[in-house]
């Protein structure tokens, strides 16, 4: 039953960097996509998805090849 569940709160695979995230606002529980690395954050799977292949092929955010050796410059500062 936990992969329908899955399923249902995910129409497809969430992407290598990304999470699912259950936060609250104003009481509710909402459910998101977040990129703990880069601090973006979707509402719904096709806005992650659109984000996604748009950042791939530009080359952008945690799909950069510079993103990772910033993060380590960051982390050593």
């Amino acid at each position: 039953m936990a992969d329908q569940k899955d399923n249902k709160d995910s129409p497809g695979p969430i992407p290598e960097g990304w999470v699912s995230h259950t936060k609250f606002k104003n009481g509710i529980e909402v459910k998101t996509y977040l990129c703990p690395a880069a601090e973006q954050e979707f509402y719904t799977y096709e806005d992650l998805m659109r984000y996604v292949r748009y950042a791939k092929a530009a080359k952008l955010s945690i799909y950069s090849p510079e993103f990772e050796e910033n993060m380590k410059k960051e982390g050593q500062s």
